[in-house]
């Protein structure tokens, strides 16, 4: 018998999945079914208009002391559990798709588009991004993403991933308690797939017409105000994490993406006033309205 059981491999590969991401595309085989399973609980299910440029191969061995996960056919990672089998190959997944568009400047935000305008919801973390998103949903607008965009020469291209929803959070969406019962979940978070909620999710680069910076106000007024381009380039540079050339492309790509877009900061008191708050941005951005 082997001294280490996570290197024998007793079964063939005989399972495949293949996942996207934007530029990359990753085959995926295994000799056991479990690990898919996982895997498709954290894999977003979007539709993705964006040209792959990188493929990237994963093998998993099962055995009885765990699974070992090879990339490219070098050795990547050892867990114990299916679980935590999926939970490394999928961050490894998302690491890679992020270096494929190391150009882009990555925004902490929203995204979605509400009759023929798309939207970009900044904040910090903890401001109610996903919240706010995940109530869209029910508000007629097609949301692509929660909490991450990339950009570059004025170009929004939403980040796909599932949105991660607090538990606390779900007395304000009782349109998915009954999903929620049923999701992925962690402690603190459970995971939404808006193509298992029946929407039809999306994801394809556009410019943004309004950008709204979040501030959140819970239990206070709703109040949405009018955003200088300047301040709210200040705002977004702090949610952002600038390219691989620099600082420099990082303003550069900012202010290109403010360029024609109306900008408002939203202090949001409830999700019913705050979902209307963003309507009226994405309507006063028809009227013309910085």
């Amino acid at each position: 018998m082997s001294a280490d059981p996570l290197r024998r491999r007793p079964r063939r590969l005989n399972r495949e999945r293949s996942v996207h991401l934007l530029a990359c595309d990753f085959s995926v085989s295994a000799d056991c079914e479990e690990l898919f399973s996982e895997l498709d609980g954290l894999v977003q299910h979007g539709s993705q208009r964006y040209p792959v440029s990188r493929r990237y191969r994963f093998e998993i061995w099962g055995t009885d002391g765990g699974y070992r996960l090879c990339e490219d056919g070098r050795d990547l990672d050892a867990r114990p559990d299916a679980r935590s089998a999926a939970v490394v190959l999928y961050a490894r997944m998302q690491h890679l798709a992020l270096d494929a568009l190391s150009e882009f400047t990555k925004i902490h935000a929203g995204c979605a588009d509400w009759q023929g305008k798309r939207l970009v919801v900044v904040g910090p973390a903890r401001s109610g991004k996903t919240t706010l998103m995940t109530r869209l949903l029910y508000e007629g607008f097609a949301v692509h993403c929660d909490d991450l965009v990339l950009t570059r020469q004025g170009t929004v291209l939403p980040y796909p991933r599932l949105f991660w929803v607090r538990w606390h959070a779900l007395a304000l969406l009782p349109q998915i308690a009954d999903f929620a019962a049923k999701a992925p979940a962690t402690q603190d978070h459970f995971a939404v797939n808006p193509s298992q909620l029946g929407f039809d999710w999306q994801i394809a680069p556009a410019p943004a017409d309004t950008v709204i910076f979040l501030e959140p106000n819970h239990g206070g007024a709703t109040r949405l105000d009018v955003c200088p381009m300047y301040s709210m380039a200040e705002r977004i540079m702090l949610q952002s994490n600038p390219p691989a050339a620099g600082i420099r492309d990082l303003l550069k790509d900012v202010c290109n993406l403010l360029q024609h877009a109306a900008c408002f900061v939203l202090q949001c008191g409830a999700l019913d006033t705050g979902s209307a708050a963003v309507k009226a941005a994405l309507c006063a951005r028809v009227s013309g309205i910085r």
